[in-house]
């Protein structure tokens, strides 16, 4: 199993394993449009992932698992991922010379959301639903483009309840576009950064197991 120095302190050492749901490989493929399969870096720190970025060669990008439920610490009601843009993809990573694009369009985290829940009603059987998707409502995602807006307030709270009982699934998402104009350092650019609400709480909401974190 092999380790990926973040920076030159090894304290920041973070594991690169594979990604066991393969979700912020999903949210990567759905968020660009693209097959690429980027090396996935899971963080323990929190101070190392706020301070880790996508690279493009070798391809990587980063996730942190958050916001424990208390009444079970097995379940993560939070993944966080930081992804890539179509624009970065394409700009870095050629195919047939460039003839044909790598990555497709943007969409969003609202969508990576849409699809993940999708796939959380297909895993749980239908007797064994305690929720059905009419209870749920996706929230378009609350755009940011600064860091620090990204990560506060923290935890962040993927799924509440309205005042009616309907579900409702948060994420918040933080875009830099590969740009010139843009006044970033290019490290900053081509970036899509995504808070999602992971499929193992999704998955015990819909069965009933547990209630909104």
């Amino acid at each position: 199993m092999g380790l990926l120095l973040l920076g030159v302190n090894t304290a920041l050492a973070e594991e690169v394993v594979p990604e066991a749901d393969g979700y912020c490989l999903q949210a990567q493929k759905i968020i660009a449009g693209t097959d690429l399969e980027p090396t996935v870096v899971y963080h323990q720190d929190y101070e190392a992932f706020v301070e880790s970025k996508p690279t493009d060669q070798p391809f990587t990008i980063h996730r942190y698992d958050s916001a424990p439920l208390v009444a079970d610490y097995s379940i993560n009601t939070v993944v966080s991922c930081k992804l890539r843009t179509a624009e970065r993809i394409n700009a870095t990573h050629d195919r047939e010379g460039g003839a044909v694009p790598v990555a497709s369009v943007e969409t969003s985290c609202h969508e990576v959301h849409r699809v993940a829940l999708e796939n959380a009603f297909a895993a749980v059987p239908e007797p064994e639903r305690k929720l059905q998707i009419g209870d749920w409502l996706i929230e378009e995602e609350d755009m940011q483009f600064m860091g620090p807006k990204w990560l506060e307030p923290w935890p962040f709270t993927a799924v509440t309840r309205s005042q009616g009982g309907q579900y409702q699934l948060h994420t918040r998402a933080l875009y830099a576009p590969h740009a010139w104009w843009v006044p970033m350092p290019e490290r900053f650019l081509g970036n899509y950064y995504c808070h999602l609400a992971s499929p193992q709480y999704l998955e015990a909401l819909i069965r009933g197991q547990v209630q909104p974190h």
